[in-house]
């Protein structure tokens, strides 16, 4: 097994580098930067990220390609579709729930052609978010809504990838993204539930919509006549402040570990299961998920074209092995 890491001297590209490494399997550290490169364990080549011809050289002997990109708005579509020229299985760790919708819409059938899988949204978000929708509502013999929100734990960090992200994708962020209602997808900023009630509190909280990828994800395999991302409404004053400076100043490895809870409300008929994913850092853990959902997908887990988390997988024994990274999981 042979896996390339493109972005790999970022901050999340390092982790999985390190992930990809500590298991023995062949790595490829593929950025525009040899020098930057040049400090990790793996073989290394270059490419930037709009240099189709040499991002499908670096990837031709390679099982599979992670992309650890902080701007996927802007640079991500380069490494897909070299990834799918070269023919080789791709898995990203985007939060920009455009580009995820557009990995599916765009880029899924010309997967499927090629004989490759794609997995985008491969983070903690994503992944808790599309799993533990799917299980309760499985558990709840449908769902009529449900209800997504991020939560940082105080202390922790974002990264400067992180802030580049916020800062190039502003206006989505802000006007809240797609929602899933009634068979289709909506634009909008105001939530259906202005309220949520955050894990270990007993007041709840002013929300905002917020465009959470698992939106996308879920309407895949679960029938459900809503689905929202929220997220405090507090974070929105300060979101929308983010400059350039902010990002020239942002740590581009942060100084503390982001831990983070993920909850997702499912509500059906009055009745409301609530699923809980919770882990020590948002940038290892997403770093670590890439890796197993990477290897998972070369040992031939998945069909060709763009595939979500739990068309992927079964629930409940992906989310149990992440246990092996410190995330631990809750459904009630």
């Amino acid at each position: 097994m042979k896996i390339a890491v493109y972005g790999a001297s970022g901050h999340v590209g390092t982790f999985a580098v390190r992930e990809l490494r500590g298991r023995g399997i062949e790595t490829v550290a593929v950025g525009r930067d040899a020098a930057r490169l040049a400090g990790l364990d793996a073989e290394v080549r270059v490419a930037a990220a709009d240099d189709h011809a040499a991002l499908v050289t670096a990837f031709a002997d390679v099982d599979a390609v992670i992309s650890t990109l902080p701007d996927y708005t802007g640079r991500g579509e380069g490494v897909l579709r070299a990834a799918i020229a070269a023919g080789v299985h791709y898995i990203d760790v985007a939060g920009e729930q455009l580009f995820v919708k557009k990995v599916f819409t765009e880029f899924g059938p010309l997967a499927a052609a090629a004989g490759v899988t794609l997995s985008t949204a491969t983070t903690e978000a994503g992944i808790f978010g599309d799993l533990l929708a799917h299980l309760g509502a499985e558990r709840l013999g449908g769902a009529d809504e449900i209800v997504l929100s991020h939560v940082a734990t105080p202390g922790g960090e974002g990264s400067r990838g992180s802030m580049r992200t916020v800062f190039q994708n502003l206006d989505v962020f802000t006007s809240g993204g797609l929602s899933w209602s009634d068979g289709e997808f909506h634009t909008g900023p105001e939530p259906r539930r202005a309220t949520f009630l955050l894990p270990d509190e007993t007041e709840p909280i002013a929300v905002m919509k917020f465009p959470q990828p698992s939106v996308v994800t879920i309407p895949r395999h679960t029938a459900v006549r809503r689905v929202e991302g929220v997220l405090a409404k507090s974070i929105f004053d300060v979101v929308g402040t983010v400059t350039e400076a902010d990002l020239d100043a942002a740590p581009e490895t942060p100084s503390a570990p982001a831990a983070y809870s993920m909850v997702v409300d499912i509500h059906r008929d009055g009745r409301t299961l609530r699923g809980i994913g919770r882990g020590p850092d948002a940038y290892r853990n997403s770093a670590q998920i890439a890796v197993e959902v990477a290897t998972r997908i070369v040992a031939g887990a998945g069909e060709p074209g763009a595939q979500s988390p739990a068309e992927l997988f079964d629930p409940v024994e992906f989310l149990d092995t992440l246990a092996a990274f410190g995330m631990t999981w809750s459904l009630r």
